[in-house]
């Protein structure tokens, strides 16, 4: 069976299986898919850049194979998108500016890949954003100012990589945002105090960097906070206290 051949096929899901070998190129062809799932087998080889003729998708789930390559730019025409998940591969080179077009996205999860560089400027353009799970990975560089933009986000994890200079003070735009996990990095400065801005979070780890300086007084602000981690840094100072009136 030629699976490009299946051109009124809405939903594939092949997952949790014991399938091996290349996804086929003319996955392509399979215009009116809305949901591909081929999660958790043993796919290898590259993602075929055809996969970028998939307009009508909604959900790709190629996690935990052992797909490898880049990540192939062509998957920013995929403007339906709301779910990719490309986690526990084998997958290399930098994150493509291209995923800045998926402005329907929802969750994005790279996590537990080869990943380097930077994460791209064009992130911030993912307004409808809720979960964004890059941890796990070698990425390097500042993290960008316009992660800011991601207002809607609701965890943001990019621990276990190689990023340095300073937290962004952008970052205490998320207002939504209940789960932060900056932990093993190697971000250095002051903890940015536009971090008590954040209301509604509840996990914030910060663990395992170079942050200097005192701990901020707006964490006192941060009232549904339920874990927080700053040890192994080079803080100094007073643990902030509440104004008593």
């Amino acid at each position: 069976m030629e699976i490009g051949n299946l051109k009124s096929l809405s939903d594939l899901d092949l997952s949790a299986n014991q399938l091996n070998g290349s996804i086929p190129h003319s996955i392509g062809n399979l215009s009116n898919l809305k949901v591909l799932h081929l999660y958790s087998n043993n796919f290898s080889g590259f993602v075929p850049m055809e996969i970028g003729n998939l307009k009508s998708l909604s959900d790709l789930d190629l996690s935990t194979n052992q797909l490898n390559g880049s990540i192939p730019p062509s998957i920013g025409n995929l403007s339906s998108l709301k779910m990719l998940y490309l986690a526990n591969n084998n997958f290399s080179g930098f994150v493509p500016m291209e995923i800045g077009k998926l402005r329907s996205l929802l969750d994005l999860a790279l996590y537990t890949n080869k990943l380097t560089g930077f994460i791209p400027h064009s992130i911030g353009n993912l307004s409808n954003l809720k979960v964004l799970y890059l941890f796990d990975n070698n990425l390097f560089g500042f993290i960008p100012m316009e992660i800011g933009n991601l207002k809607s986000l609701l965890n943001l994890s990019i621990y276990n990589n190689q990023f340095g200079g300073f937290i962004p003070s952008s970052i205490g735009n998320l207002i939504n945002l209940e789960y932060l996990y900056l932990n093993n990095n190697n971000l250095s400065g002051f903890i940015p105090s536009s971090v008590g801005n954040l209301s509604n979070l509840k996990y914030l780890y910060l663990s395992h960097n170079n942050l200097s300086g005192s701990i901020p007084s707006s964490f006192v602000n941060l009232s549904k906070l339920t874990h927080l981690y700053l040890n192994s840094n080079h803080l100094s100072g007073s643990i902030p206290m509440t104004q008593v009136t």
